[in-house]
């Protein structure tokens, strides 16, 4: 997807973007630190500074962000460098701990408390909201998952097969071999490092069917999915977004299955209004079908493998980091009109198979599991 063009700095857009950042800081105040700071001056570095993040000045009560980390990385990672940088505030106006070096021990156990990264850059340890690969040398994702993931993909490759028994049972193997892979880490009840990933671009008004799809990657891949809200520079104003947190495998996983259900619905219903059953008007009722065939034929197969004993009943580790992140986290239903848009789009689902091209390179040593083609 090509990157928009963004708008031109003027004194409006800093103004904009002071407040998101104030209104971002008051939330943060009540969630980690009970209220008990007082605002400081806000500004941004409007140098072209991308290694020094932020900054906390104690003499000026002054807290600045680097401009290019605000207009150009997702606003959860903006709040994971300032959360780090109110740390900092709070070791000097409420603990007024002056006299151990910046990331100190107290400026540490605060961190640990409150579960903020205490790094000097302050960024949270994320793959990259839009990354198409995702390193298997040492990065983020262990041997163990590399070599499971290695082995989805290519039972992936083998559903794309024109024998429709064969891609069913390969696409079903790939996701048997996720369950397993997930039950056992779960079983081993180590620590597990969850990272965040932003899903497709923010928008004011989400259709029901990328709603109902984050759903389904909760349900069925190992992954926690939230409607976030975030300040959007490019939009000088609120917008929603899909926010998946996991292990790395599986939002590796996750978002790959993302983009290829997106595009495979507009497919079908490209096919559905050049046969002329449907108009482009039907487009939203008919992906929301689209997405709850989907679901009926994921809930089928979880019935199958709870037959032979593979139950998934989640990732409580995973549920607590989210509810740290966002403490304010609310559940909420999606409605969709049902009618024959709906239930066309629902058939097509229900045949779908999710599969993929085997694309890893053994000299990169990457696994390509990105958008869909």
């Amino acid at each position: 997807m090509a990157q928009q063009k963004q708008p031109a700095w003027t004194p409006d857009l800093e103004r904009l973007l002071l407040q998101a950042l104030l209104r971002a800081w008051l939330s943060l105040n009540d969630d980690l630190f009970g209220g008990a700071m007082r605002p400081p001056l806000f500004f941004l570095d409007t140098g072209d500074s991308r290694r020094r993040l932020g900054e906390w000045r104690r003499s000026e009560r002054r807290l600045t962000l680097s401009l290019p980390l605000v207009r150009e990385r997702p606003w959860h990672v903006v709040r994971a460098v300032l959360k780090h940088e109110m740390a900092h505030q709070y070791v000097d106006e409420i603990l007024g701990r002056h006299d151990e070096s910046a990331h100190g021990p107290a400026f540490v156990a605060v961190c640990a408390a409150r579960h903020i990264d205490a790094r000097a850059a302050g960024l949270p340890d994320d793959v990259g909201a839009d990354d198409l690969y995702v390193g298997l040398d040492g990065g983020a994702i262990n041997d163990d998952a590399a070599r499971v993931l290695r082995r989805v993909q290519k039972l992936l490759a083998l559903a794309e097969s024109d024998n429709l028994h064969e891609a069913e049972n390969a696409a079903n193997a790939a996701q048997r071999l996720m369950l397993e892979h997930n039950l056992l880490v779960v079983q081993r009840a180590g620590t597990r490092n969850y990272l965040t990933r932003r899903l497709g671009v923010p928008v004011t008004r989400m259709p029901a069917h990328e709603k109902m799809l984050g759903g389904l990657l909760a349900a069925h891949y190992f992954v926690h999915c939230i409607i976030a809200r975030a300040y959007v520079p490019d939009l000088g104003d609120d917008a929603f977004f899909l926010e998946l947190a996991g292990t790395a495998e599986n939002l590796a996983m996750a978002e790959f299955v993302f983009h290829f259900l997106l595009r495979a619905g507009e497919r079908a219903l490209a096919d559905e209004v050049k046969a002329g059953r449907l108009a482009r008007g039907d487009r939203r009722r008919f992906l929301a079908g689209f997405v709850a065939g989907f679901g009926d034929k994921l809930r089928a197969e979880q019935t199958r493998q709870a037959a032979v004993g593979l139950v998934w009943t989640g990732d409580p580790d995973l549920l607590r980091h989210v509810r740290r992140e966002h403490p304010r986290m609310s559940t909420s239903r999606v409605t969709t009109t049902v009618d024959e848009a709906h239930a066309v789009g629902r058939s097509a689902g229900r045949d779908v198979v999710i599969a993929r091209p085997v694309e890893a390179g053994t000299a990169t040593r990457q696994l390509a599991l990105g958008p869909g083609r």
